[in-house]
């Protein structure tokens, strides 16, 4: 079920994803993350929210996100938003569901990946790129699936990296986004 590159065409630009192994992800701290969710998971396969403390993430806590997967129906919910994060536009979403988080072309596209992260109970790490206001958006993102029972994905925890060589304000971007959804 990996998106081997996938173009999605969205309302606001042209959005390419190219689904990569995670143990062949190019951020050293996307790579350091996986690395320690395959030492937590253990035999049982997924690993509990339970099996790490955040101070345990402090070399990417403010890139990650924590969200939990709400049942019948299907949802997500943002529980943590990282501060990188948020100065990248995510601002406001925190203790939202992904059904309220606008635009929908960035709803549609994380909905049908992290429903995908559920169903295969499998990481996925992606590259995405994208034009924001003339600028290319480059960045890995990985999606770890963990259990509270052992079988159910109930948390994902999406962690974002900027790739290299490509320049970024942050700030300009969450400027945008927020004009983008007035």
């Amino acid at each position: 079920m990996m998106w081997l590159g996938e173009t999605v065409m969205t309302d606001s630009a042209d959005v390419g994803i190219e689904a990569i192994s995670p143990d062949l992800v190019n951020s050293d701290r996307l790579s350091r993350l996986f690395r320690f969710w395959k030492e937590i998971r253990g035999p049982q396969g997924l690993p509990s929210r339970a099996d790490f403390a955040p101070e345990q993430l402090g070399f990417i806590l403010g890139q990650i996100n924590i969200v939990d997967v709400l049942r019948d129906p299907v949802n997500f919910r943002y529980r943590l938003i990282g501060t990188r994060l948020e100065e990248a536009g995510r601002r406001g979403d925190q203790g939202k569901t992904l059904d309220q988080v606008e635009p929908a072309s960035y709803r549609d596209m994380i909905t049908k990946t992290f429903r995908q992260v559920v169903d295969c109970k499998q990481p996925l790490c992606q590259h995405v790129s994208y034009l924001h206001h003339q600028n290319l958006v480059s960045y890995e993102q990985l999606i770890l699936p963990f259990s509270h029972r052992g079988a159910e994905v109930d948390i994902l925890v999406e962690a974002l990296d900027w790739l290299p060589g490509v320049q970024h304000d942050l700030k300009s971007m969450a400027r945008g986004r927020a004009a983008a959804t007035a």
